[in-house]
């Protein structure tokens, strides 16, 4: 399972500032078009859903972490929130679908292409992490009052593998793998227009900018 207590704990902790800062321009972006009901993949611990409900916006949340799901509903007591795959659940009924933080990475292409095919709604805005030459191995180090991490990252172009290394105060001490699939963006951008969707490719949210090699995309039908 990924995002298990003490992961999901660590990134509400200590990595909230991503959907914080994204969360104006995503607003102000739904507001534009009029669209009022919102399902959020990947929503993790409810940060982007708390700033929706916030501005009015009716939010149903999914993640596969029931770690995840249990802060999310503390975090954005307005909207709803369920244990589920974006790959797997069916959605439902909505205006805009969101996946922020390389959620659709942790899927394969084609369960992005059943996504795309069956999504009910006329607005899909998510980013992902594309193909390239990434750096072979790069570590990371990071911590709090009480926690830190290691995040060891491998990539050969095609795929991105993150060793997570969690240690909490107590000597609490966990290890995830997750393995991410790195997407093609002329097949991105040729699977969005075959099912009806004009695509602008950014490379941030406002004025929130993504690493390089990711990529937001704001696709409307």
């Amino acid at each position: 399972m990924l995002y298990r207590d003490d992961l999901a704990y660590i990134h509400h902790a200590g990595f909230s500032e991503f959907a914080e800062s994204a969360a104006p321009w995503i607003v102000e972006l739904l507001r534009r078009y009029n669209l009022r009901t919102v399902v959020e993949l990947g929503c993790g611990s409810g940060i982007l859903a708390r700033e929706l409900t916030r501005a009015g916006f009716d939010v149903h949340g999914f993640d596969i972490s029931p770690s995840m799901i249990a802060l999310a509903g503390e975090t954005a007591p307005n909207a709803r929130f369920d244990v589920g795959s974006f790959d797997e659940i069916d959605i439902p009924p909505c205006d805009a679908i969101i996946a922020t933080g390389e959620v659709l990475n942790y899927g394969t292409f084609d369960g992005v292409r059943r996504l795309v095919a069956s999504a009910p709604a006329s607005l899909l805005l998510f980013d992902v992490a594309e193909r390239g030459a990434y750096p072979p191995y790069d570590e990371h180090r990071s911590g709090g009052d009480d926690w830190s991490v290691i995040a060891i990252k491998e990539s050969d172009g095609r795929t991105l593998t993150r060793r997570v290394l969690t240690f909490r105060a107590g000597g609490r001490r966990d290890e995830e793998v997750h393995t991410l699939e790195l997407y093609d963006r002329a097949e991105l951008l040729a699977l969005l227009r075959a099912h009806g969707f004009r695509t602008t490719v950014r490379r941030s949210y406002g004025t929130r900018r993504l690493p390089k090699r990711h990529a937001v995309y704001v696709a409307l039908r």
